[in-house]
């Protein structure tokens, strides 16, 4: 090995310890300011700047990111909070409808005004009851449109993304080329429920409104209020 090497080496192995003694003793420049005065750090203009004034930089750099987290934070909690008001407000609205037509009302017109849905779509299916062999939005349990959705209403839970042709004609008829991303919600009362009451489809214009990586906490929450609803007014029909 050359001298030049062995020096080279011996340099290395000291600046590593030089900074792993300044990474023990953040302090030392505290203790031994006439040092800290003699340092400068190349700036990439050309300038030379002292180590306090590179570290402020990194602070500095520091914050701002922080601060646009925390900004992000900010902006998801007034959401938040927006739509808790606006589906406290829904739920209030059904537990005064006074019948089903009503409710069903209540829901195609709030979402579409108040979640700026594009689109809004409540099939009921045939449990039995006497309103069911008389409003268009029943679909018998055996038609051939409701084999499309047979995966989401078994798995009882909302599911957002985009649909299969099939699914888009099925739910928005002649909007359906118009429909780039939607949110599907079983209307089933609870997870240990044997009935499926429904399902909800809210349809939008935008592609990404409905991501399939989206939270679906309030969905099924929407859902589950609509099912209990629905059942009290059937159980009246």
């Amino acid at each position: 090995m050359s001298t030049q090497t062995k020096k080279k080496k011996i340099d290395d192995n000291l600046e590593r310890d030089v900074a792993d003694y300044l990474l023990l003793n953040p302090d030392f420049f505290e203790r031994h300011e006439d040092i800290l005065s003699q340092l400068n750090l190349p700036h990439e203009s050309g300038d030379a700047v002292s180590l306090i004034e590179r570290q402020v930089s990194t602070l500095r750099k520091q914050n701002e990111l922080v601060s646009k987290k925390l900004n992000k934070l900010i902006e998801n909690a007034r959401f938040n909070e927006q739509l808790i008001d606006q589906i406290n407000a829904l739920v209030l609205a059904l537990l005064d409808a006074d019948s089903l037509d009503k409710v069903l009302e209540i829901v195609e017109t709030r979402l579409s005004k108040d979640f700026d849905a594009d689109a809004v779509v409540i099939r009921l299916f045939n449990t039995g009851h006497p309103y069911m062999a008389s409003h268009p939005e029943v679909i018998v349990w055996d038609e051939p449109a409701l084999g499309a959705f047979e995966k989401i209403i078994a798995g009882r839970k909302p599911i957002c993304g985009s649909l299969r042709p099939g699914q888009l004609e099925s739910l928005f008829s002649d909007d359906a080329g118009n429909i780039g991303s939607a949110a599907l919600i079983p209307l089933i009362e609870n997870d240990n429920s044997t009935t499926c009451y429904g399902m909800l489809a809210i349809g939008s214009h935008d592609p990404q409104r409905f991501r399939s990586d989206m939270g679906t906490l309030f969905l099924k929450h929407m859902g589950d209020v609509m099912a209990r609803v629905l059942r009290l007014h059937l159980e009246k029909s």
